[in-house]
């Protein structure tokens, strides 16, 4: 029985060493927060557990399994969370940073050398609007070779990597929506990043024709695409960029370009007065818009009643009882309306059909007009066929036969059985 008491109090202990610290470890997060174009950003640890009377310290690998060479004091840090800094000036960091988009933070007690973070994974690709010191420019933009008048790329330069760089019109008219509404209030393009996309291009790609850099370390790259800046056509733009790598990772990345016309006001619209249909049918109603090549010509449509008819988006409008109900359609920004009252009337009888068989009583008629003088002859009978049946008279003589034959062999065949 002691024995078996402690046997459970082992596996119990043993328990607790194995999944107590995977518990711990499972409440720890980490959000990212890229502060600079040059690839540095922060990482916020919460869910731990920390001494504020000792001092931290963390170290970026490449893998999980390889062991921290470099320490690195954390100077942000509470009860419950630490900051950990990457920054690409860090000659250690950096190279890390370089040559792979994941890497793994560990975080220990400095004077106790205790793991308190195991490592942990985090993502060190830089959001593709944050890879250059631009997120938006003009179509049309010059550039000259002057440092503060390029495009700027914190962690490449000439002697590293060689810069790439293509257009792709945005066709998402949530993305064209959302920056159109950044613009007017002045707002933060990063907004958009989460609505642009992640994948570049495989091909195409064309070399900037200026491409810059001194630092002996890598990094400070500068230059431009092109100058002047000049997409195929209006709209908004995605100028790709790519810095295919030596010894280093490629980094995909994109500015803006913004070529959009002016917006052109919608001052109204029309649509007809009035509309007829019968149960069961439907009418399409097209609206009118003034001036006719208003940029926005999205638009609403409702039902007064629509017991009496529905209308989609559209304007197909469906019948469904008797009676009368306004459709009206609605611009976008709700500033214009138009309506159109349509009538819903019960099915009229089709009398075609008793027509057409008029027509065609007619038609017989003239076509044998002799037929109406010989009253006395029996119309329901072609010569040759029996009254009433339309049988012809051979058919029937030929079937007496067969049936008198019949009665025939079957007297004789009794007969020679009576005699036998």
């Amino acid at each position: 029985m002691r024995k078996t008491k402690v046997l459970v109090s082992l596996l119990l202990i043993t328990m607790l060493l194995v999944f107590v610290p995977n518990i711990s470890r499972a409440t720890v997060e980490a959000t990212r927060d890229v502060y600079s174009n040059n690839g540095s950003m922060k990482f916020n640890f919460t869910g731990l557990t920390l001494d504020l009377s000792h001092e931290y310290e963390f170290g970026l690998t490449r893998t999980q399994g390889a062991e921290v060479e470099t320490w690195h004091l954390i100077t942000e840090y509470t009860e419950s969370t630490a900051t950990v800094d990457i920054t690409t000036t860090t000659d250690d960091l950096r190279e890390v940073m370089n040559v792979t988009d994941t890497g793994y933070i560990t975080i220990r007690d400095k004077n106790t050398s205790t793991v308190v973070v195991e490592p942990y994974k985090v993502d060190l690709q830089l959001p593709f609007l944050k890879v250059t010191n631009l997120t938006v420019i003009p179509n049309g933009k010059e550039f000259d070779t002057l440092n503060d008048n390029t495009i700027q790329m914190g962690i490449r330069n000439d002697t590293n990597c060689t810069p790439y760089y293509q257009y792709e019109k945005i066709t998402d008219q949530d993305v064209i929506d959302k920056y159109k509404e950044i613009k007017a209030n002045n707002g933060n393009y990063m907004e958009l990043q989460s609505m642009l996309k992640t994948t570049p291009p495989t091909d195409n790609w064309v070399e900037w024709n200026y491409w810059n850099g001194h630092s002996l370390n890598g990094t400070g790259g500068f230059g431009y695409t092109e100058s002047p800046v000049s997409v195929p056509d209006s709209g908004l733009y995605y100028m790709w960029l790519y810095f295919s790598g030596n010894n280093v990772k490629n980094i995909y990345g994109y500015i803006l370009v913004d070529n959009l016309q002016p917006d052109i006001a919608l001052e109204g619209i029309s649509l007809v007065d009035t509309a007829t249909i019968e149960v069961g049918e439907t009418l399409t109603l097209t609206p009118g818009f003034s001036p006719s090549n208003a940029t926005n010509k999205i638009v609403t449509w409702s039902s007064s009643d629509e017991s009496v008819a529905t209308v989609n988006n559209s304007g197909k409008v469906i019948a469904l009882k008797a009676g009368s109900t306004i459709i009206t359609v609605t611009s976008q920004d709700g500033n214009r309306t138009a309506t159109c009252t349509v009538t819903v009337t019960e099915p009229t009888e089709d009398n075609n059909n008793d027509n057409n068989n008029n027509d065609n009583n007619d038609n017989d008629n003239n076509q044998n007009p002799t037929d109406n003088n010989e009253d006395d002859k029996d119309q329901t009978v072609a010569p040759g066929k029996l009254p009433a049946t339309g049988t012809s008279t051979t058919v029937v003589f030929v079937i007496a036969i067969a049936l008198a034959s019949s009665v025939f062999a079957y007297i004789k065949y009794r007969k020679l059985r009576i005699v036998k």
